[in-house]
């Protein structure tokens, strides 16, 4: 049972000072509708939130990526961030930059114990034109949930509605079902779709304030979208002198250290940086120390911003991608010294690593002029519509049937997908797709505009800049990465393009959906999961066939614990196969 209790706006503080320390079990806290004078009253809220929640327990907060950041680095120090949910909502335009959809919901947790939410499903989609699912499921579509995907943390599949000032009824079900535990109706607190009473539990559960909640309350006026923290406003000219950079310092690859080679630079003579820097994440870059505490780490990250807000122009752009903790933490930074534009999510959704899957990359998009700078938006402004599936051969026959619905180019890219395939890699565990470049370069920049990227490691961004007619610096300490960059330079240089490596791939005797489905089969006759005796008993296979082609055996069942699952069978059957 989950005894969900709405708070309102007047009495919210009072409310959570007078609850016991360490006993609700999670607070949804919408801060929309908040302007720039209560700042102070939400961290109010946020400190008596973490104070009162129990260890493990949730704090969702509702909010708008201009200011969200703030909110997250001060509630970073006080709990354990997990996620930042970007929920596509209504198309607004609060700045000079992208039309944005983009309303968020940060999650973080209370402690440093099991985190648990439950695994909730979006219903699959499926092409308007050919019928495939819109998620390209590279072959594997016989291990599709029969129930839907798992969600990731962008939600892109709900109705669009105002989640800026307010939390719209579907986000807010959402929430509730990754509680755990369904909700009790009452009265007082009416009961939301898709619930049931239960008695098995008891969870208390804070939605705060009422006002903000999708139909609950229509009479408060709601705030401007456009929201700059108190002390927080830039204070730059419009009128910085443009430097024109001497010929030895573009068109070139330098190896040594970002922030001493930047110093190189003179003021306000770059027209596009971006970054891309490593995510202090246990991955094998070649010399970045990536296991930096994260107080230096983040001085590391400061040092270098200063330096790409320092040299770049007044109609110059600032781009920065990283994971959604350390995005917050730059965008706190940046917003003191530059005009936000855009979090841009890159939704790239990755490997799943719990019941929610990480999918978000923040790209953040800021300038040195809120309105004044080279932002070649109406070239690039419509997309393809995200009814119809990316796959090239269904784009090529329903534009030869003649059907090219597009949709605008907005803050949330679901269209580049993540390097997956060896033969696209350079070494470098988290290169960047050619298109993802290609998009940032050509909408900030002009042919023959300087493009720079201190971190560039194998080149990526200088080599998409110079294909596409720009200038460019680049800059990295590793000197594997700078003979790359070099390499790949020369190639564009002289034919127009890089040439991939040809990876060979490893034969196999059978092929992984083949031995799969064959466990499928088996779990089928079996009425449970198989096992490695199970396979040698009935398979035609040999156990080898399987030991060799999967890391695990729990990789191997996966399309036999759908098919289970689908016949309703019990976990408590499986005799030691779930992963």
């Amino acid at each position: 049972m989950m005894e969900i209790e709405y708070l309102h706006k007047e009495n919210l503080i009072q409310t959570l000072k007078r609850t016991p320390s360490n006993s609700i079990d999670a607070i949804v806290l919408i801060t929309g509708k908040h302007d720039s004078s209560g700042l102070d009253e939400i961290k109010t809220c946020l400190d008596e939130g973490a104070r009162v929640l129990k260890n493990g327990g949730l704090l969702f907060v509702q909010g708008r990526p201009e200011y969200l950041p703030d909110l997250g680095v001060y509630l970073d120090q006080r709990l354990t961030f997990k996620y930042w949910i970007a929920i596509q909502s209504t198309l607004h335009r609060p700045t000079a930059g992208l039309p944005s959809v983009h309303a968020a919901v940060l999650l973080f947790t209370k402690g440093h114990g099991r985190f648990n939410i439950n695994r909730v499903r979006f219903p699959h989609e499926y092409c308007a034109f050919c019928g495939k699912p819109l998620r390209d499921w590279g072959g594997k579509t016989h291990l599709m949930h029969p129930e839907g995907y798992a969600i990731s943390d962008v939600w892109t599949s709900l109705p669009p509605a105002d989640n800026y000032t307010q939390i719209s009824k579907p986000v807010l079900d959402t929430i509730l079902k990754l509680i755990d535990h369904e909700p009790q109706a009452s009265e007082s607190y009416p009961m939301l779709d898709g619930y049931s009473n239960s008695s098995h539990w008891h969870k208390r559960v804070i939605i705060a304030p009422r006002e903000s909640v999708e139909g609950m309350n229509r009479s408060v006026a709601q705030p401007a979208l456009q929201y700059h923290l108190p002390g927080l406003e830039p204070n730059l000219s419009s009128h910085l002198i443009t430097k024109t950079l001497d010929a030895g310092l573009w068109n070139v690859v330098h190896h040594g250290d970002a922030v001493e080679i930047l110093k190189q630079y003179p003021d306000n003579s770059i027209d596009l940086v971006f970054a891309d820097p490593p995510y202090n994440l246990d991955k094998s870059y070649n010399i970045y120390n990536d296991e930096l505490e994260s107080k230096a780490y983040l001085s590391w990250c400061n040092a270098w911003l200063q330096e790409y807000i320092r040299i770049l122009k007044p109609t110059g752009s600032l781009y920065l991608l990283n994971l959604p903790r350390w995005s917050m933490y730059h965008a706190s930074f940046l917003n003191k010294r530059l005009y936000f534009q855009n979090w841009i999510v890159w939704d790239a959704l990755s490997e799943p690593r719990g019941k929610l899957m990480p999918a978000h990359y923040g790209l953040l998009f800021y300038t040195k002029h809120p309105t004044d700078f080279t932002f070649n938006y109406e070239q690039f402004k419509e997309i393809e519509s995200h009814q119809f599936c990316l796959r090239s051969s269904c784009i090529r026959k329903r534009k030869l049937s003649g059907i090219d619905n597009k949709e605008p180019l907005t803050d949330i890219w679901s269209d580049i997908h993540r390097l997956k395939h060896r033969r696209d890699r350079d070494y470098h565990p988290c290169q960047l797709p050619d298109a993802l470049l290609e998009r940032i370069i050509r909408l900030s920049t002009n042919e023959g505009d300087i493009v720079l990227d201190a971190l560039v490691g194998t080149g990526t961004t200088v080599v998409t800049a110079a294909r596409l007619g720009r200038r460019y610096v680049a800059i990295d300490i590793d000197e594997t990465y700078v003979a790359i960059t070099r390499e790949k330079l020369r190639q564009v240089e002289n034919q127009g393009y890089v040439q991939r490596r040809s990876i060979r791939r490893k034969r196999t005797r059978y092929s992984k959906k083949e031995l799969q489905l064959e466990l499928k089969r088996l779990a089928l006759t079996l009425g449970r999961l198989p096992t490695p005796e199970d396979v040698q008993q009935f398979s035609s296979y040999s156990l080898e066939a399987f030991t060799e082609t999967f890391p695990t055996w729990g990789k191997a069942l996966k399309a036999a614990k759908l098919e289970v699952h689908n016949n309703g069978s019990s976990k408590n059957n499986f005799p030691g196969s779930m992963e």
